[in-house]
């Protein structure tokens, strides 16, 4: 919701672009999320998802159960191109290996996980965090 131009994808075995409106609360939109079909359960094919909607963004989050069935979804991003993904689940093997380069991968989500993001990107760049 903080970010100056997003892209919200839902996926599963396939994926559907959740359209964001400016001024929304995290809770309005995660209830419109539900109503609207936005929930897909069938798969997790992050491949196929970063595939389809990834146009030169500057990074890539996922939020996801992360099961590796499809591929290193890593090996579809540019190298330059940090991803950060959030396991929600905990299954052993993971879309993409972490902990080098720009690949990062968190266990679980709380209110102040995507402030990761900041603090890993300033560290890379050099710059003091505070």
């Amino acid at each position: 919701m903080r970010c100056v131009d997003a892209k919200v994808v839902s996926f599963a075995s396939t994926t559907k672009q959740f359209p964001l409106r400016q001024g929304e609360s995290l809770l309005r939109a995660v209830e419109r999320w539900k109503r609207g079909g936005y929930f897909l359960n069938s798969g997790t094919d992050t491949v196929r998802a970063v595939k389809s909607h990834f146009r030169n963004h500057d990074r890539v989050v996922v939020v996801t159960d992360e099961q590796a069935g499809y591929g290193d979804v890593g090996t579809v991003l540019p190298s330059g191109v940090p991803l950060y993904t959030w396991n929600l689940a905990g299954y052993r093997y993971g879309h993409a290996p972490s902990g080098s380069s720009n690949r990062h991968t968190f266990g679980g989500l709380g209110d102040q996980a995507f402030g990761m993001i900041p603090l890993l990107e300033a560290g890379t760049d050099g710059q003091w965090l505070f």
